[in-house]
């Protein structure tokens, strides 16, 4: 069993516009996130889907709806099914802070040079590290740490094998350090380096034991 997985990152939000962690706090998309979405319904617009789903944040079900909007080749619309697995990582007391805050607390925890924002964390550490330093910083004991992480996404991954024929296209909208620890570890950690763009496609086969990145972080190709 195979199938085509469409994994596409959420529109921009109000918290991305400002730079600041957005786990599972939910800003709402700003207008370039509404265009996000759109756009890349239309690049998908010749893709028929046989399954839509998002994480149960609105900025994915929302994106998810607009890319539905745009789309031509599913004859029936179908509404995103939320799947909580799919959720972003859970910065714990982190949450809605500047990016840069976070990133000095890490940097000074573990001795780190040259980092100024959270992106350059993905440079110095893996993203298990990573998730399991911010987990560490957390005085409130909330953030997930990789174990927790891992064992809701790979939950999320055997619920979409479990509910998937073969041949058949999954569109999953979900989130940007999500996808990033997914690629790095189904795809190698050059994947974790570059910043994700708001409404960008991934595009995996899956199958019952592997998963094959075909296209990654993309905003221009149509499909």
């Amino acid at each position: 069993m195979s199938f085509n997985l469409y994994l596409v990152r959420h529109g921009q939000t109000y918290l991305n516009k400002y730079s600041r962690m957005q786990g599972w706090s939910d800003a709402p998309l700003t207008d370039k996130g509404i265009t996000d979405g759109l756009a890349a319904g239309s690049r998908l617009a010749n893709v028929k889907f046989d399954h839509v789903y998002s994480s149960d944040l609105s900025r994915a079900v929302h994106t998810a709806e607009y890319i539905m909007q745009n789309n031509q080749a599913t004859a029936e619309k179908l509404n995103p099914i939320q799947l909580p697995e799919f959720r972003e990582q859970f910065f714990g007391s982190f949450e809605g802070l500047p990016s840069s805050e976070l990133a000095t607390t890490i940097k000074k925890r573990y001795n780190l040079q040259n980092i100024a924002d959270y992106g350059d964390l993905m440079q110095a550490m893996t993203q298990e590290e990573v998730l399991d330093a911010i987990a560490a910083a957390d005085d409130e004991g909330d953030a997930e740490n990789a174990t927790a992480f891992w064992q809701r996404l790979e939950n999320g991954l055997k619920y979409l094998r479990e509910h998937t024929q073969d041949g058949e296209n999954i569109l999953v909208v979900a989130h940007g350090t999500l996808i990033r620890n997914l690629s790095g570890k189904y795809a190698g950690r050059e994947y974790t380096y570059s910043s994700m763009y708001n409404g960008s496609i991934s595009k995996w086969t899956v199958d019952d034991e592997q998963m094959n990145l075909e296209v990654f972080n993309d905003i221009e190709k149509v499909w």
